[in-house]
């Protein structure tokens, strides 16, 4: 049995972070149904922002945020369309929505408009930049509230250059992990007390939260952005090979700086007053990281890997990635794996941020979505609509 069996899931949710939230508890077992509008979820239409090609089969990039669910489409502005949702929150445990609030007090769904009417469902929100302050109403999207705000852009760039390259669905995917953790803690909770509650995670949130080691170092005086000298220790750093490509050492532990010295061919460095001890070590590190700096280029990445590897002395080569769906590790342990669409199309997915010995990780299934709509009659039937209330609805653009 897997951790979310026998829960239904009601997202009505658009692009990536409540998409990812829901996709998540799907995969840990739970029913999901994903409402869309009419014109469907907007991310339907975003490949290229991957260069993922999209076909009448094939959608790589809606189906990453959208595996194992069934897709209804309806119009919530018609009395016959709202009247669907509320009727399927009815048999709901969990409510996943990423409108804003404003959006949701006009359709009758906020926390405070449902807790009366289903005291147990979880009612689970993704928000910009919070519920509360002077800015809680203003659109968010992971490059604003999560990269911008938090210093993420302007702070981790290298010293003198540009804001630090976005990459999409950083701070959406990582919302999506601590409130599908956060929804499973308010369902344990509903187990004990049979009380529903109100879970959200804001963009600004994570970003604050996974960012606390730079926000610390930002109070206690650090100065950011760095440069590559401005490191905070010389081996816990990056260094270029000759091949052009990177590793990151991490040889933070001085007792095994002597080891390191000799293995690279640098014993000279033990006789110098400026590295003798952990101390002068930390105080003289330009100094340490030009001497590194040097050596690296002497010989190709794979060359110091091996080498590094071979002595179990800390470091990785630092990937691109275009190289992790290929990694072994990667592959091992089911962490990302290859699908192949019916129409040819090729693409890698990813799987969830948590595995359970309880379930087979090699056998998570990847049921992929359809048009917009595809399982609307069949839900709406299970709902006890009738054939002809159906087709009705469908010509009064109640539904798709």
């Amino acid at each position: 049995m897997k951790p979310m069996e026998g829960i239904k899931v009601i997202e009505l949710s658009n692009m990536l972070a409540g998409p990812m939230t829901a996709r998540i508890l799907a995969e840990w077992g739970a029913e999901v149904i994903k409402v869309e509008s009419i014109n469907g979820d907007t991310w339907r239409t975003q490949g290229a922002t991957s260069l993922s090609p999209t076909t009448d089969i094939a959608n790589p990039n809606f189906d990453m945020q959208n595996l194992n669910k069934r897709f209804l489409a309806i119009n919530t502005r018609t009395t016959e369309g709202k009247q669907v949702l509320l009727k399927l929150l009815e048999t709901a445990d969990v409510f996943v929505t990423n409108y804003r609030v404003q959006a949701l007090e006009k359709l009758g769904l906020t926390y405070d408009q449902l807790k009366d009417i289903y005291p147990r469902l979880i009612h689970a929100s993704v928000l910009g930049y919070g519920d509360k302050g002077p800015e809680k109403d203003r659109p968010g999207y992971d490059y604003t509230a999560f990269y911008a705000r938090t210093g993420l852009l302007a702070d981790l760039a290298p010293a003198g250059g540009p804001p630090l390259m976005t990459v999409a669905g950083f701070g959406d995917h990582s919302v999506a992990a601590a409130l599908a953790g956060a929804i499973a803690a308010a369902l344990f909770r509903r187990e004990r007390t049979g009380a529903g509650d109100k879970v959200d995670v804001s963009l600004l949130q994570i970003g604050t939260f996974i960012l606390s080691s730079g926000l610390l170092n930002g109070f206690n005086g650090r100065q950011y952005p760095r440069s590559h000298e401005d490191c905070s220790h010389a081996c816990s750093n990056t260094y270029q090979g000759a091949d052009g490509e990177w590793l990151y050492l991490a040889i933070i532990d001085y007792r095994r700086f002597p080891e390191f010295c000799q293995l690279i061919g640098l014993p000279e460095l033990l006789k110098d007053a400026r590295f003798s001890t952990a101390a002068a070590y930390y105080e003289n590190k330009k100094e340490l990281v030009a001497i590194l700096d040097k050596k690296f280029r002497e010989q190709p990445v794979s060359y110091w890997h091996e080498l590094l590897d071979a002595h179990d002395l800390p470091h990785e080569v630092l990937a691109h990635f275009k190289d992790v769906p290929n990694d072994p590790q990667v592959i091992a342990n089911n962490y990302a794996y290859h699908y192949e669409y019916s129409d040819g199309t090729k693409t890698v997915f990813t799987n969830g941020p948590a595995h359970f010995r309880s379930v087979d990780a090699a056998a998570i299934p990847h049921k992929i979505s359809g048009p917009i709509g595809c399982d609307t009659a069949e839900i709406l039937k299970e709902l006890g609509y009738s054939e002809e209330k159906i087709q009705s609805m469908y010509k009064a653009n109640d539904i798709r």
